[in-house]
């Protein structure tokens, strides 16, 4: 895929004979900045291309010379930029951006995807009263057009999935059901087979990577399953303490606190709120002050990331439509994480104990100095 915004931008500026000075001072970068985006080493940041359209008095689109097709690593920069753009932008601004792509790749099904990804992770912040399910089933919609209309078996299966989400967040289980069927098939994971046909060619190197990555997939899935598992055994305190247990034990062999900390927090966050429920701050204290160290020693924005045993699993996330980093925006997670402890009933029986209280304070400080760092 090759985008020609750069010899757009040139062709623009000499017609109305501005030198590269000018346009960057109107903009407010650098004379570089406008140089590597005529030379296409480098792309205009998304939240600039309305002033730029602006300027040179032409729409997004025509400034927006794009192939209908969309590579992984521009897939990967858009969903990045427009996470960043709900930072700085309106959030009707953002919302016009995310349909104006929608429409001009709507062929582009493994984008399309994406995008309704984005929509379902970020709903709470874009416009209107009933954002999450307006904005939900928006979502459901474009997984509808990816199932219905791609040919890639894997990107049908994918928008299935998403779709039967969709339906869930909206409180249509019956369309679940529907959807997926009620009993668990029985698991053949291709990875394997993939990874024996490399090896047998003589790909060792790419066997290795497709069985980390697989691996790298299923450990983060496992421990979600630990933590769902949680809310359905709350009532059988055994089974939910043996879990309990038994998950924390797993993060401390896959070294979550540095793989992937954010799974770790919301793990962490299941065992601390079914604990609570059940009244038992023995229990729920404990993992409390640890989610509140991880919190700590988390350096945010969080990206995936491999590390000494994962050692090959870079290279698998930089081939994802969305590379490296989260559906949501990691600082964004931070602070619905925090929220949640802070405002959670849960903690209503023990709102005055003094070691909750403090706990609070030390939310609400991380709070205050992750804002501070962006203002």
């Amino acid at each position: 895929m090759e985008m020609n915004i750069g010899p757009i931008i040139m062709e623009k500026r000499k017609e109305k004979q501005v030198t590269q000075q000018e346009l960057a001072n109107f903009i407010g970068v650098s004379k570089a900045s406008v140089s590597k985006w005529e030379t296409g080493q480098t792309y205009p940041d998304i939240t600039l291309l309305p002033l730029l359209a602006a300027y040179f008095d032409i729409t997004i689109d025509s400034l927006l010379t794009y192939e209908p097709q969309l590579d992984n690593h521009e897939i990967q920069r858009i969903y990045g930029m427009l996470k960043k753009s709900l930072e700085t932008q309106p959030p009707e601004d953002v919302l016009a951006m995310i349909r104006s792509f929608v429409r001009r790749y709507y062929s582009c099904y493994p984008f399309i995807l994406q995008m309704g990804m984005f929509l379902m992770n970020h709903a709470d912040l874009l416009p209107g009263e009933e954002n999450i399910q307006t904005y939900t089933k928006e979502a459901q919609e474009l997984f509808v057009h990816v199932k219905t209309q791609a040919k890639d078996p894997e990107l049908i299966t994918q928008a299935l999935k998403y779709e039967a989400y969709t339906s869930l967040t909206l409180n249509e289980f019956d369309q679940v059901l529907e959807i997926l069927g009620d009993q668990v098939p029985a698991l053949f994971p291709i990875e394997s087979l993939i990874a024996a046909a490399q090896q047998q060619k003589g790909e060792e190197q790419q066997a290795v990577i497709t069985l980390q990555s697989a691996i790298y997939q299923y450990t983060t899935v496992f421990l979600s399953f630990l933590g769902n598992y949680l809310q359905v055994v709350i009532n059988q305190p055994e089974k939910f303490a043996e879990t309990v247990s038994r998950g924390i034990q797993f993060t401390d062999i896959f070294n979550f606190k540095r793989m992937h900390p954010v799974a770790l927090m919301n793990f962490q966050l299941s065992a601390i709120f079914g604990y609570a429920q059940m009244q038992n701050e023995t229990a729920a204290f404990p993992l409390l002050n640890d989610f509140l160290e991880l919190m700590r020693e988390t350096d945010f924005p969080v990206e995936l990331h491999g590390d000494d045993y994962f050692d090959q699993v870079d290279k698998w996330l930089e081939r994802l439509e969305i590379g490296h980093q989260l559906p949501r925006d990691s600082m964004k997670i931070k602070e619905t994480l925090i929220n949640f402890v802070i405002n959670n009933p849960a903690f209503a029986n023990f709102s005055d104990q003094a070691q909750l209280q403090q706990i609070y304070t030390e939310l609400r400080l991380l709070q205050k100095k992750e804002r501070a760092k962006h203002e």
